[in-house]
């Protein structure tokens, strides 16, 4: 059988003391393994080790008060649903806390072994339908990476930050040098396993801060927070390319398997040293990575000397002698 965390945020006993007794009670698929805090630095503490199934909460402690208590935890945690116990019974009153961010509420005078058993496996089934609507809102579909507009929402956060704590950062532009060709003899879904392929890759050599998405087409970015030394974006473009150009095993649209070797250009820029907007260094990092393609480098960081490392790159010709083989 199942248990599930829950988490109580309650000042009086008593209360605290009902909840549990009522979840004991319940006999269904889970059992509920509750939790109990009294102030919400507690509650977070808790949070910031071990994310429950779910957080109940009332609203009325000696620290905080009303509908603000809930405003105070759901800055704590986007991972799990909130209930609020509530001694106001008012229809008006719930409706503002599930404005808030509350999945449901129940009054306290109402609590029963079925009606809070209910509340949380159905409050905790809606909150994970949202989440996955959410992601795909800001995933892409066929890379499952964030997607062009989840990017520009988290650079223009990247830039907030800068301007409020002086957190500076970098950004990687990544274009695929013979990904067309790619398409044109292999075919579609060969290009869209290379792309799937490759975005794996992105996501699991990737560095626990950084923000990876597909910018569109064989296109993708990746912003490194914190990172402003150019000679520490050098080794992390060389990562990339390393990591990214490589030779690959895809089925053309006969079924065959074909070898190709790809190649990338990488373009760096750090923020704010290069840019003083988020377009701005968009443009330059588009800018760095047609430096590389043109000069036939695997990456070129904005405004920085060129080391030996960044040594020519190889031919990626795909044709039945060069990089694609039967």
């Amino acid at each position: 059988m199942n248990t599930w965390l829950i988490y109580l945020l309650e000042d009086n006993d008593e209360d605290a003391y009902i909840v549990k007794q009522v979840l004991d009670k319940y006999e269904g698929r889970q059992k509920f393994k509750v939790k109990h805090f009294k102030t919400i630095a507690n509650l977070k503490t808790a949070i910031d080790t071990v994310k429950p199934e779910a957080i109940l909460i009332d609203l009325n402690l000696p620290e905080s008060g009303g509908l603000s208590t809930l405003t105070k935890v759901t800055h704590l945690t986007k991972s799990s649903p909130i209930i609020v116990l509530t001694g106001i019974s008012d229809n008006i009153y719930g409706e503002k806390a599930i404005q808030l961010g509350a999945q449901d509420y129940i009054p306290k005078h109402e609590i029963s072994t079925p009606l809070l058993s209910r509340t949380i496996t159905f409050s905790k089934e809606r909150f994970e339908l949202q989440r996955n609507l959410e992601n795909l809102v800001v995933m892409d579909n066929l890379t499952m990476l964030h997607n062009r507009g989840a990017f520009d929402d988290e650079l223009e956060k990247a830039v907030s930050d800068y301007e409020r704590y002086g957190n500076g950062f970098s950004l990687l532009f990544i274009d695929l040098d013979n990904f067309k060709p790619v398409n044109d003899q292999l075919g579609h879904q060969a290009g869209d396993q290379l792309l799937r392929i490759l975005a794996a890759k992105l996501k699991m050599y990737k560095r626990a801060s950084d923000f990876v998405a597909r910018y569109g087409g064989d296109e993708f970015v990746v912003i490194a927070p914190r990172l402003v030394d150019k000679s520490q974006l050098a080794r992390l473009a060389q990562h990339k390319y390393s990591l990214l150009s490589d030779t690959y095993c895809l089925q053309d649209e006969q079924g065959d398997l074909k070898e190709i070797h790809l190649d990338l250009s990488i373009g760096g820029v750090v923020f704010p040293d290069d840019a003083v907007s988020a377009n701005e260094l968009i443009a330059k990092a588009d800018k760095a990575m047609y430096q590389a393609k043109s000069n036939n480098l695997p990456y070129v960081i904005l405004n920085s000397i060129p080391k030996e490392k960044e040594t020519p790159k190889t031919s990626t010709l795909i044709n039945s002698s060069k990089g694609l083989l039967r």
